[in-house]
């Protein structure tokens, strides 16, 4: 302790610069690492999960391959039926739909709708109520303890009423919340009831389906006899889908599609990009420890000479090395705990998670325990066994002046410079990528459109409600598009190919007659027929770029072909011709991860519960108060809720903004480390050349020959780093670019800027100390050595 404290005062600066760098590594791999943590953890406390697997199947939609982790509803009683190495099944629909409660209605709840086995199938312990007979009744349902106290504050919500869906249910029951970690989330939990249990396989392809098998259960042979069950109940169309079982502790990181999936879903690649940088910046800050150290070796040499001359052996030499190590490392543990409590809020904005510090948690301090361990070891080996080589005699005699640098510290510092080069690199591309996102012309206009969900009688008449909206200067249309938002599924149809009977699967969409006009999508052909009264029964259609080629029709407009049905939307006309007038240009109404879809546009079948969109000019706020008043009018015990369309795309990008955030922080943090070392080692390189200086300086260098002596190996540094650099991002963010149908060019100048800036960034911290050295007085330098 005391050498510690003694080595600390005489080098002061290399002393705050290695806790500082330390405690900045440490703080990012504590932050990543219990997240990392969290996310690894996922439904690893249900009874039965090793044995736990659930239902997924493969097909192609419009010819984009879909992996859905839904079924339709008789899939698993059938399954549990005919095989016996399944021990259990139970089924979830999840719906985030509005419930009534005292003539109250409540949106965006999380609603569970499950078989009865639901809670002994799962480990969702209750805390009032009787697991056994929680939904021994068909009206009963439970609720989550924080729901309890949303929806009944301050009295018993036992025996109170709830509808959803127009059906009265009773509470049975009170359950903890569900595990943050735990796949499944729910505010209510509801029994399979009405449609949701009648159901066949016509109709509702959205029952998550799980399965708990008996040990030892040959997965490959149930998979094929769950497939073949599959095949002998759904269409013929869509009857060869195969079936997979998913085990448990893969779900929150399935490769499932979007829109096909109601799992609370990570992303497996970010967590591997996190994970990997966090290592690379505590090895960046080991790096600075490890240079600094052997950079200021010069001012410990006599003190290791004296030592040596004593007695004391290699080993006890290099067990205080580590010691000093272990001390600088014990404090940078303790400021990294305080920066990551700082630190967690902001990281937890950014990945949508809710990671906390639990002091109580032996994780914690196994986490913490193993980090001290590893950083001591990366950061104290070095330094330890080379700085231990140094002779006895002289360092007694003062004339060690510290060798000059060795290839490995070289090495070390071009990783350094290397990784911080990358870094830059991937963060301006991502900056690239989602500004090519927000910018990208999608085919069709979502700007300046606020929408809402239509609700019992708001929007139950949509010519009326239309006709009296655009009466407002501010609203200048308002259209109705069935089932969903249009960058979410809507229905799906099957068509037949006219030329070869290719059976394709189609995205319906029933819409108002003013949908196109609405959202600027453009007619490349035909007209737009949903105006026509007689479209429904004349079974007149729109169609878009891709169905036309899928359904091999040239010049399409007033061809017809036969659709198929699918579930229960338009089984009366199974089989039967529709004829095309109309073909939009391809847009892309659903993501910029996947190509347009083929769609099929009819006219709307019904008016209520539909998304309606209102397109605003001029002042937003009075457009959405006149329709909030229309509502208030109609529905005045049911909240008001708007959303702008253009940023509920932006939201499906959430999670690229948020990693190009993070990466921002980390490559802040990482130049922060790096400059911190590299100034510290030019200050102490600087003045084991004082006298080198002093000497070249009464021989005539000039102060420009003398700065651009000492910078001349930095220069060098850099050069190879970004050589390095170059093809190390460039393979990270071109696979990362691959997952985007529309993706930024992988421009030169983005390099050649990151390398400007670098070596802009490490000139400035270097020169000044290179110039303050070559402007010394050449007789003091050479007097003070």
């Amino acid at each position: 302790m005391k050498q510690f404290f003694r080595n600390f005062r005489k080098q002061k600066t290399v002393g705050i610069l290695n806790i500082c760098g330390l405690s900045l590594g440490i703080m990012v791999s504590i932050t990543v690492g219990l997240w990392a943590i969290n996310e690894l953890s996922f439904d690893n406390f249900h009874k039965n999960g090793e044995r736990m697997y659930r239902v997924v199947q493969s097909f192609e939609y419009g010819s984009i391959p879909i992996k859905a982790a839904t079924a339709f509803k008789p899939l698993g009683e059938l399954a549990a039926a005919e095989i016996p190495e399944i021990e259990q099944m139970c089924r979830v629909v999840i719906e985030n739909n509005g419930i009534e409660i005292d003539r109250i209605t409540y949106f965006n709840v999380r609603n569970i709708i499950t078989d009865p086995n639901f809670f002994s199938f799962f480990s969702f312990p209750l805390k009032e109520g009787d697991i056994k007979t929680a939904f021994s009744a068909p009206d009963n349902v439970i609720l989550t303890e924080s729901s309890a106290k949303r929806y009944f504050p301050n009295e018993n919500p036992i025996g109170k009423t709830v509808i959803f869906h127009g059906w009265k249910f009773t509470v049975s029951a009170i359950m903890y919340d569900m595990p943050r970690n735990s796949h499944i989330q729910a505010d209510i939990v509801f029994p399979l009831f009405s449609f949701f249990k009648d159901w066949g396989w016509d109709s509702s392809f959205k029952y998550d389906t799980y399965f708990i098998l008996s040990p030892n259960a040959d997965i490959h042979s149930i998979e094929k006899k769950v497939s073949l069950i599959n095949k002998r109940g759904v269409s013929a169309f869509i009857g060869d889908i195969p079936v997979e079982l998913e085990h448990l502790k893969n779900i929150h990181f399935s490769k499932t599609s979007a829109g096909f999936d109601s799992a609370i879903k990570g992303n497996e690649n970010l967590l591997k990009t996190f994970i990997s940088i966090a290592i690379a910046i505590l090895i960046i800050a080991c790096i600075n420890f490890t240079n600094l150290f052997i950079s200021t070796s010069f001012i410990r040499a006599k003190t290791i000479g004296i030592k040596k001359s004593l007695g004391a052996c290699k080993k006890l030499l290099i067990l205080d090395f580590y010691k000093e190590t272990a001390l600088y490392v014990l404090i940078a543990i303790f400021l990294g705990i305080l920066l990551t409590m700082l630190a967690l809020p902001v990281f937890n904005s950014y990945t949508q998670s809710n990671v906390t510090i639990d002091y109580l948690s032996p994780e914690l301090y196994i986490f913490i325990f193993t980090l001290a361990v590893v950083t001591i070891f990366i950061a104290g080996s070095f330094p330890a066994f080379q700085m231990t080589k140094i002779g006895v005699i002289e360092t007694l005699k003062g004339k060690f002046r510290g060798k000059k640098m060795s290839i490995f510290q070289k090495v070390l510092i071009i990783v350094q410079f290397s990784t911080s080069i990358s870094l830059l690199i991937i963060v301006l591309f991502f900056a690239k990528q989602i500004d090519q996102i927000l910018n990208q012309n999608l085919g069709f206009d979502n700007k300046n459109i606020v929408y809402i969900n239509g609700w019992r009688d708001f929007g139950r008449d949509y010519k009326a409600l239309r006709e009296e909206m655009i009466q407002e200067p501010s609203i200048t249309d308002v259209a109705m598009k069935q089932y969903d938002l249009p960058l979410r599924g809507g229905n799906g149809i099957g068509g037949k190919n006219v030329e070869t009977g290719e059976e394709i699967l189609l995205d319906l969409s029933e819409v108002s007659p003013n949908y196109f006009d609405f959202f600027g999508m453009v007619f490349i052909a035909g007209e737009n027929p949903l105006y026509e009264e007689s479209a429904a029964s004349s079974r007149f259609c729109v169609i878009n770029e891709r169905a036309a080629r899928l359904l091999g029709l040239e010049d399409p407009v007033g061809k017809a072909f036969h659709i198929i049905s699918v579930g229960g939307k338009l089984s009366e006309n199974d089989g039967k011709e529709y004829i095309v007038k109309g073909v939009i240009r391809d847009s892309y109404v659903k993501s910029l991860y996947q190509e347009p879809d083929a769609q099929m546009y009819l006219n709307l079948s019904r008016d209520d519960h539909n998304p309606i969109f209102f397109k605003i000019a001029g002042n937003p706020q009075k457009a959405i108060k006149t329709i909030e008043k229309k509502w208030k009018q109609i529905l005045p015990n049911v909240p008001f809720e708007y959303h702008y369309l253009d940023t509920t795309y932006e939201a499906q990008y959430s999670s690229e903004m948020n990693a190009r955030n993070v990466l921002s922080y980390a490559l802040i943090i990482t130049l922060i480390i790096t400059v911190m070392g590299l100034y510290a080692m030019v200050f102490y390189s600087t003045q084991r050349r004082i006298k080198e200086i002093g000497i070249r300086k009464i021989n005539g260098a000039t102060i420009l020959d003398l700065i651009a002596l000492l910078n001349k190996d930095t220069i060098i540094w850099i050069v190879i780093s970004f050589l390095i650099a170059c093809p190390v991002s460039y393979y990270f963010v071109s696979r990362w670019l691959d997952g985007f149908v529309v993706k930024t060019s992988l421009s030169i100048w983005i390099f050649l800027g990151a390398g400007a800036l670098s070596f802009i960034i490490a000139m400035l911290t270097v020169c000044y100390q290179t110039w303050k050295a070559a402007n010394m007085n050449p007789v003091n330098a050479i007097q003070n050595e």
